[in-house]
């Protein structure tokens, strides 16, 4: 009777365990990114994501992004991957072995081997897949971003989100208040201007603890994705640039 008793307390107790167990284990976890300029934008911001089970809460605030032209924002990376920033700007290690073309700058092709492919586009509405990473209707177009959504994440990229990063595009790289008159093509679109699509901004996403650690950092590697995913990249991506074609926009004087 005793050892019936006790068999009986011992299933009671581990079915009753199961929901707490799973509650703890799809509890809300908050993400940060520090956006840092890439290509000497001057640019600037914060990432905040509060991710439970696939379902993530975006909020990404900037400053000093250009006011007035589609901002593509992005989660870059291979899920799991050594994804990392990479040297973004002039005199960062290994940028001019990075920057393959000699030109001083990090274009989008250039960057990808270290920040890998893009996962999830962080459109204002609408789809958020790859097959969006240039849907220039519907990217933020503020200086600040000022960018909320709420959307559902790949089981794969929500299970290594801290392997990823954000990326920002495009910026006004000559200061002529106006994006597309650079004069160096896209390394997207030949017909396009390096302005439209290039880095602006990066960050590593990171998972916060308690207390507002972050911890579980990504890759340190400077190598990532490779030219495979540079192009696989550069594939998906020129299908939909041609939506950049005769955009430009001069900075709002108000």
């Amino acid at each position: 009777m005793v050892r019936r008793m006790f068999t009986t307390l011992a299933a009671t107790g581990a079915v009753l365990a199961l929901p707490a167990t799973a509650a703890f284990a799809q509890s809300p976890q908050t993400y940060t990114a520090n956006l840092s300029q890439a290509n000497e934008s001057g640019a600037s911001g914060t990432v905040t994501i509060e991710l439970d089970g696939t379902t993530a809460d975006i909020r990404i605030d900037g400053r000093d992004f250009f006011d007035g032209f589609p901002h593509a924002i992005h989660f870059h990376g291979e899920p799991g991957g050594d994804n990392v920033c990479g040297p973004l700007n002039p005199g960062d290690p290994g940028f001019d072995e990075a920057d393959e073309d000699g030109d001083g700058l990090i274009s989008v092709v250039e960057g990808v081997p270290a920040y890998g492919p893009v996962t999830v586009s962080l459109t204002t509405e609408g789809d958020t897949s790859p097959d969006s990473a240039l849907a220039v209707d519907r990217f933020p177009t503020s200086g600040t971003l000022d960018y909320q959504r709420t959307i559902e994440l790949p089981q794969e990229v929500a299970d290594h989100l801290s392997t990823l990063h954000v990326v920002v595009h495009a910026a006004d790289l000559d200061d002529s208040g106006e994006i597309g008159d650079f004069g160096t093509p896209s390394s997207l679109d030949p017909e396009l201007d390096i302005e439209a699509t290039i880095p602006a901004a990066c960050g590593q996403i990171t998972a916060s603890a308690a207390g507002g650690v972050a911890t579980g950092a990504g890759g340190t590697a400077t190598e990532g994705g490779g030219n495979g995913a540079a192009a696989a990249l550069a594939g998906a991506a020129g299908l939909s640039a041609i939506g950049f074609a005769g955009l430009r926009r001069r900075r709002d004087e108000a």
